[in-house]
């Protein structure tokens, strides 16, 4: 499709350098962005213009880390697809095989501005399987699908502790034991590569496989780990075995600070807004994204969707401003840095020349309480607009 759009007028957040552009526009070939330049450059016969005088427009929110539609909302009384607890450690296990694009969640997520989004499973296994990059649009997650397999979730802590150890009465009981099973799941994937090589007969293994992938650097492992301890052990185990590393939640990381930056590790923060949690949550302030940031931490929002619900994601952002980051900073935190992590930054998460036409117009600053999304595009398509709460998945407006 090589039909022109042309986004007219609009102050531009481009998520990048320049940060704000005053009354440009964005040109849209089919699924991509042509050009940013300033409003009223000449025009091909049979554009289409969408006068935004007086609208914001910025990239695609993005959220690294949520459980849409594999922990679908409402549904009380049914088992989720989050996590697979009958044993501890589960790495053939794909978040990809459970999504169910129904969950209303997902245009939840539109209307708010949030075009992708990289479903995870739970946090209750040791090791617990890979996530997925979508484009929060469409009925076929095979479609919807970004990045597959996108990453290795592995988990430390109380909730690993709590789900098998306290519920089940197995290991892991104790931090220590979570550190051993990490040990010995990676220690098996090696060992299994080592035969694999020698002997071409060895049966396949697809949990082992998806270790490799990590142990090559093909895949980043996302660490759930909030307290500074699980951090550091985190940290550890992935210096290690040479993974490539990405903090989960990490509430204490401005404690362990130098560690974190030495390692190269990113830290995916939050989410906001919890209250009456556990000991690992007791030291979470916005103002920990600044200081992150400042020092050279590639750092991101996260929903953890439906723990806050998804379209809260550009009001977290918005928080840490009040915290006293610049909002052209706390932007990237929700597009180009989880772009980043994602291993998507050609892709998606600025408004630039050659990315994916992922757009959000809204009636103001895009960080601003205030604003309301007028509407969301992905790949040059509208999905969301304004008035238009609950659309069909997949439907194209007009």
């Amino acid at each position: 499709m090589n039909l022109l759009q042309v986004f007219r007028g609009a102050t531009v957040h481009t998520a990048d350098d320049p940060a704000v552009l005053l009354d440009a526009e964005v040109l849209v070939r089919g699924t991509r962005i042509e050009a940013v330049r300033p409003a009223g450059g000449p025009l091909p016969e049979g554009a289409v213009v969408h006068d935004l005088t007086g609208r914001h427009l910025c990239p695609g929110f993005i959220d690294p880390h949520v459980h849409l539609g594999v922990m679908p909302e409402g549904f009380p009384h049914e088992s989720k697809d989050l996590n697979e607890m009958t044993r501890p450690v589960t790495p053939e296990m794909q978040a990809f095989d459970a999504v169910w694009p129904g969950d209303v969640a997902f245009a939840r997520a539109r209307a708010a501005g949030v075009t992708t989004v990289c479903v995870l499973p739970g946090s209750a296994n040791v090791i617990s399987g890979t996530g997925v990059v979508l484009r929060t649009d469409g009925r076929d997650v095979e479609q919807m699908a970004r990045r597959q397999p996108a990453c290795l979730k592995v988990a430390f802590g109380a909730n690993v502790k709590h789900s098998h150890g306290v519920k089940a009465g197995r290991a892991p009981l104790t931090r220590m034991a979570i550190a051993a099973l990490f040990r010995e799941a990676f220690d098996e994937a090696l060992r299994y590569e080592q035969q694999r090589a020698l002997d071409d007969r060895t049966p396949a293994d697809a949990g082992k496989d998806t270790l490799l992938l990590a142990l090559r650097r093909e895949i980043p492992v996302r660490a759930h780990a909030s307290r500074s301890d699980d951090i550091l052990s985190a940290l550890r185990l992935a210096r290690r075995y040479g993974l490539r590393l990405v903090i989960e939640h990490g509430y204490e990381a401005h404690f362990v600070l130098e560690q974190v930056v030495a390692a190269d590790a990113a830290v995916v923060f939050g989410p906001g807004f919890r209250c009456c949690g556990h000991s690992e949550e007791l030291h979470f302030d916005f103002a920990q994204t600044r200081v992150l940031d400042e020092a050279g931490v590639l750092v991101a929002h996260m929903t953890d969707h439906p723990i806050v619900p998804v379209g809260y994601l550009p009001v977290q952002a918005g928080l840490s401003v009040r915290a006293g980051m610049h909002p052209d900073r706390a932007l990237r935190l929700i597009t180009a840095h989880p772009a980043a992590i994602l291993g998507l930054p050609d892709e998606i998460g600025r408004v630039a020349p050659g990315l994916s036409a992922d757009l959000v117009v809204l009636d103001g600053p895009p960080l601003d309480i205030a604003s309301r999304v007028l509407s969301t595009w992905i790949e040059g398509r509208a999905v969301y607009r304004d008035g238009d709460p609950r659309p069909v998945p997949g439907a194209a407006f007009t």
